[in-house]
């Protein structure tokens, strides 16, 4: 507010005033009551001006960091897509996994073929020669796109390098469902990316599984070391993470990266007890992995006094839970996946579902 004090000018205004406000009180003297209250508001304002915004709030796009403050979609459950109806036509529904070469992904494919003919769909399915090959996986996407599909339902290699892949078949109008393996949301949030949902596991939670079934195995002590999927990749940090606090009690004394992979497990896991001789736990982010590392142990002449714990309980480890040379490993239900990524697809695809929604599958120990 400005202060008027005693200046001339501003006396000379103050009576001006007076004079305009003894005309106005004439004037208002021979109109009606209401006119009166109209030129009130015509003089003074009917309230508070809205003031311009010299900082106006950022746009709230598809990659605009503002939209985390709406309300997230209402998870889905198995009930509401089990009771989808058909497709309206034969839509076209592209599976792109990492891999046929991991036993992990055999049962989602199946289910995802079975599903898309029950539900009246197209299926066609397309993989990588191995699961670190996300350039590859990258063009297959790319080529989808050229070709055109109506949705492409991806376990991707990378959570991050697939993105721009992802945005380009978006833009062309391709849905983009993701099973198992998540894209990154912020990643995906930043480049414009909106995904129609998600089908998979709390990788998280499967890794604090393991990691109580660790602590359980060896009577809440010992030293333990960490086989790890793909660095960067979702699933394996989430999984790392989840083992770690799990683990309650035992020393993590290493852990190194076998991107999936059995040799490369067998390797790692080899220079591990070559370091650190007096472990009695491994970890492995995937049965793969935990194979190599098993036969690491048997090399090293320690069968039996090291506990090994995996995750997908694929059927090549199905022997070693009878023996007991893999303590445990976790079941995630790929073929429900596959199933649930197609009702998915073609539920929003139909119009009746709304996108953004997610689906999680259950978990389970599986052991001896």
């Amino acid at each position: 507010m400005i202060d008027l004090k005693d200046s001339p000018r501003q006396k000379s205004s103050a009576k001006d005033s007076r004079t305009a406000l003894g005309a106005f009180s004439s004037i208002t003297a021979a109109v009606r009551p209401w006119s009166l209250l109209a030129l009130f508001l015509v003089a003074f304002g009917c309230g508070k001006e809205k003031e311009p915004e010299s900082n106006p709030a950022p746009k709230t796009g598809a990659g605009s960091s503002t939209s985390s403050s709406a309300k997230a979609p209402a998870p889905l459950t198995t009930a509401e897509l089990d009771s989808a109806e058909k497709a309206a036509r034969p839509y076209k529904l592209v599976l792109i996994v990492k891999t046929r070469n991991n036993p992990f992904f055999k049962p989602m494919i199946a289910a995802f073929e079975s599903e898309a003919a029950a539900m009246g769909a197209q299926a066609e399915v397309q993989a990588p020669p191995q699961e670190t090959d996300k350039e590859v996986q990258f063009g297959y996407v790319q080529t989808v796109t050229a070709k055109g599909a109506d949705a492409i339902i991806i376990a991707p290699a990378d959570s991050k390098a697939i993105i721009p892949a992802l945005k380009a078949a978006q833009d062309k109008g391709l849905l983009v469902i993701n099973l198992d393996n998540r894209v990154d949301k912020t990643e995906a949030g930043n480049q414009g990316l909106a995904l129609g949902g998600y089908v998979g596991a709390d990788n998280e939670a499967g890794g604090k599984l393991a990691g109580e079934s660790m602590v359980k195995a060896l009577g809440g002590k010992g030293k333990v070391v960490i086989i790890e999927g793909i660095r960067g990749a979702d699933n394996a940090e989430a999984r790392k993470r989840g083992f770690e606090a799990g683990a309650k009690g035992l020393e993590i004394v290493g852990n190194e990266s076998a991107e999936w992979d059995t040799e490369k497990a067998n390797a790692k896991a080899s220079s591990l007890l070559a370091a650190h001789p007096d472990v009695t736990g491994i970890f492995c982010a995937n049965d793969k992995m935990a194979i190599g590392a098993m036969k690491a142990v048997e090399q090293a002449g320690k069968r039996g006094k090291i506990t090994v714990i995996g995750y997908d309980n694929i059927p090549d480890v199905q022997p070693a839970l009878k023996s007991g040379d893999m303590a445990a490993t976790i079941e995630q239900h790929p073929d429900l996946m596959g199933k649930y990524g197609v009702r998915l697809a073609v539920s929003i695809l139909n119009g009746k579902t709304q996108k953004g929604r997610e689906l999680l599958v259950p978990l389970e120990v599986k052991g001896k």
